[in-house]
């Protein structure tokens, strides 16, 4: 029941194959049962940029000589005032055309939003999740500057948006400056369309709203939460919380390593890769 559309192939020693689910552009490396994911906020829509696929698929690559990693992302042409639920729906739709249900899914910061929406609304196609850099809801931080960044587009400011997201992808004192600068000088290149912009700023709305308390039903997924300690848009407290509102699930907590950071820890990669070798009870 694997109704891919691939696209093409890149070049060079990782074979990444491109393609559509449904609505959605997918990108995907390795062989095996599909372990699908979800990216995190990207200021560009679909997964041609290689920003986008090295950025979500680089860390977890390994996992690639068992699984099959299907990256999604953000579709393009999305309407304004998209609720979270409705961007899970259509991401669910999508998993049910292209896979055999259930798939194990991963999603990373925004798309562990989309992730945790899903898996609530729709159990019977998630078999395990694993949520990382993601909570419950958005930390008094991430809210704040994703708000900025998603007004700064309204506006039509895409500079000022890019400069500001990538300033607060840095802790203070530690080049923010510098961030920002090269934010606003590459937003041209990174972002070509207008419809681009608008479909980030519509993400980020969606996401201001999200909470997995106002879902109707708890996750039932078996799930592996991965959060920083040092992380500045989700604090300890809020991972915690997640924890605690999903039934099934355990939390690991990593000292020393913040939001865009903990992926790369060495044992949190070894950690979600046995927790997916475990055989799914559903």
């Amino acid at each position: 029941m694997r109704r891919y559309k691939p696209r093409l192939k890149d070049s060079g020693p990782v074979q990444i194959m491109r393609g559509t689910a449904g609505r959605y552009p997918f990108a995907s490396v390795g062989d095996g049962p599909p372990l699908v994911a979800f990216a995190g906020l990207s200021p560009s829509t679909g997964v041609d940029g290689n920003v986008v696929v090295h950025g979500a698929l680089g860390p977890v690559m390994a996992l690639a000589t068992s699984r099959r990693l299907v990256v999604l992302n953000r579709r393009p042409r999305m309407p304004r005032g998209m609720t979270m639920a409705e961007l899970a729906a259509e991401h669910a739709d999508a998993m049910a055309e292209a896979f055999a249900l259930p798939v194990d899914l991963m999603g990373e910061s925004t798309g562990g939003s989309i992730a945790q929406q899903l898996a609530a609304d729709r159990p019977e196609v998630v078999a395990r999740l694993v949520l990382a850099s993601t909570a419950c809801r958005l930390g008094p931080l991430g809210r704040e500057l994703q708000r900025k960044v998603g007004q700064a587009v309204r506006r039509g400011q895409h500079r000022r948006a890019l400069a500001v997201a990538a300033a607060g992808l840095v802790p203070p004192r530690r080049g923010q400056t510098i961030a920002a600068a090269v934010g606003w000088l590459s937003a041209g290149r990174i972002v070509k369309h207008d419809g681009d912009w608008a479909d980030l700023a519509t993400t980020i709305e969606a996401e201001d709203d999200f909470d997995l308390t106002h879902c109707a039903a708890p996750i039932q997924a078996r799930t592996l939460i991965v959060g920083g300690a040092e992380d500045r848009f989700y604090s300890p407290s809020l991972f915690a919380e997640t924890a605690g509102l999903i039934p099934n699930s355990r939390l690991r907590l990593v000292q020393g390593r913040g939001h865009v950071t903990v992926l790369r820890d060495p044992t949190v990669r070894a950690e979600i890769a046995e927790f997916l070798r475990i055989p799914s009870a559903r």
